[in-house]
């Protein structure tokens, strides 16, 4: 195929949900700018943080490995993690989370993704983020809070079978009430932006809404996981899967989500798959490689290979969900307890992505050593008899991508760990 009609291929198989995302999500920030240069309060968030009691106090936030994506996916990355080592950070600070500060750092840059990170009103991290966040907050002189996770005294690996309805006893009282303790104070901190009362009622309904929005991210895994191939591209359900995320519990997120599920399900229907020629099925592992999501598209016609799972989906249907509690503080101090860690620690990492790896019939596994745990995860799925790769690269930070190597390394893992090995079609060929 050449390369043309690789690109002809490529748009007819594009979601029509990814335009109107990409839509949406530049509308909005644009309207972001323009609220806080009138004034209005937003607060700079981590992904481990109550996004939805700033949503019921109609506060907007951003969330800074986000915005990190973004300016990884606008080809920037190597730009600002520069900026952030001229400025005497080293390059172990955690890129992931840390581009925000060096967009800030830049201040002329005639460039920024999205006009840059507007000065919030207060910041919102987790002690360990280890990014730019906290070093923000110092540097615009605005109200921070570092929420603490407490540690896990039971350990569950099959953690996703009882996440959505036996919480309480998963995550435990103790450190529930603790963490409802930390929300508390986020809730003071946010009422005292806005000068009201957060209305619990409203809170309820919008945590509500997140398992109804989570539910349909549900349903599109389920459609992947039974598909005979794949109907949607991993780059394409990771970019929407995080981008209504970033809006979870509005109205808008929820009808995003209903038409991203309606489309893959009717993808499915019609066996509109992605890669016709479809041999080889992969998953990804760990954080998202927002500076060359494209990458996963680059084995379709060469290897008939695919990749049809990353974390973002599958968390968004685990680790979100909370059903039962009438006390919407709680079922969201049960969410943040442990949210992110279950993806990594050991054992719990490695029997989930040893789980998912059975769901979604892979063979092969992608995962960047930067990845938290990786070692046991990587140690987990070999043993289950998944083949690894681990990708000797950063997710964000372009400094670390050589493409033809990345390329070749792949290439070379289909052909030598999955091609070849014993039960393979192309074993001994």
């Amino acid at each position: 195929m050449s390369d043309a009609a690789k690109r002809r291929h490529q748009e007819r198989t594009q979601l029509q949900v990814s335009h109107s995302l990409r839509a949406y999500q530049r509308q909005w920030y644009k309207d972001l700018q323009a609220r806080v240069a009138d004034g209005e309060p937003y607060v700079l968030t981590s992904p481990i943080a109550p996004h939805e009691i700033f949503e019921a106090l109609d506060i907007p936030f951003v969330t800074d490995a986000w915005y990190s994506g973004l300016v990884a996916a606008r080809r920037q990355s190597a730009h600002f993690s520069q900026v952030l080592t001229e400025h005497g950070y080293h390059d172990g600070l955690r890129r992931y989370m840390a581009l925000g500060l060096g967009v800030v750092l830049d201040e002329d840059h005639p460039d920024k993704p999205w006009g840059g990170l507007p000065r919030a009103a207060a910041v919102v991290t987790t002690s360990e983020g280890g990014g730019g966040a906290a070093e923000l907050a110092r540097r615009w002189q605005v109200p921070l809070i570092a929420l603490e996770q407490p540690v896990m005294r039971a350990m569950h690996p099959d953690w996703w079978s009882m996440q959505r309805r036996q919480w309480e006893d998963y995550d435990e009282t103790a450190r529930i009430d603790l963490m409802v303790d930390q929300f508390e104070t986020v809730i003071a901190l946010a009422e005292q932006l806005v000068g009201r009362k957060l209305d619990r009622d409203r809170l309820a309904a919008i945590v509500d809404r997140v398992n109804e929005q989570e539910e349909q991210f549900d349903a599109i895994r389920r459609i992947i996981i039974d598909s005979p191939k794949l109907p949607v591209r991993l780059g394409e359900a990771m970019s929407q899967t995080m981008g209504i995320q970033w809006h979870r519990g509005t109205r808008w997120a929820l009808d995003q989500a209903k038409a991203f599920r309606a489309e893959v399900e009717a993808r499915a229907a019609a066996e509109q798959w992605v890669c016709p020629g479809e041999r080889h099925r992969l998953m990804y592992v760990g954080a998202g490689l927002w500076q060359k999501l494209d990458f996963f598209d680059s084995f379709e016609e060469s290897h008939g290979a695919v990749f049809v799972r990353s974390n973002y989906l599958s968390i968004a249907s685990d680790g979100y969900l909370r059903y039962g509690s009438r006390d919407p503080v709680r079922a969201l101090a049960s969410r943040y307890t442990t949210l992110a860690k279950q993806m990594w620690i050991p054992p719990l990492g490695g029997a989930w992505a040893v789980h998912e790896a059975r769901e979604h019939r892979v063979t092969g596994a992608l995962q960047l050593d930067a990845n938290r745990g990786i070692t046991f995860i990587t140690r987990a799925l070999e043993e289950a008899g998944v083949a690894v790769l681990d990708l000797p690269v950063d997710p964000v930070d372009a400094r670390s991508w050589d493409d033809d190597r990345m390329r070749a390394l792949v290439a070379d893992f289909i052909e030598r760990r999955l091609e070849a090995a014993p039960g393979s079609s192309h074993a001994g060929t």
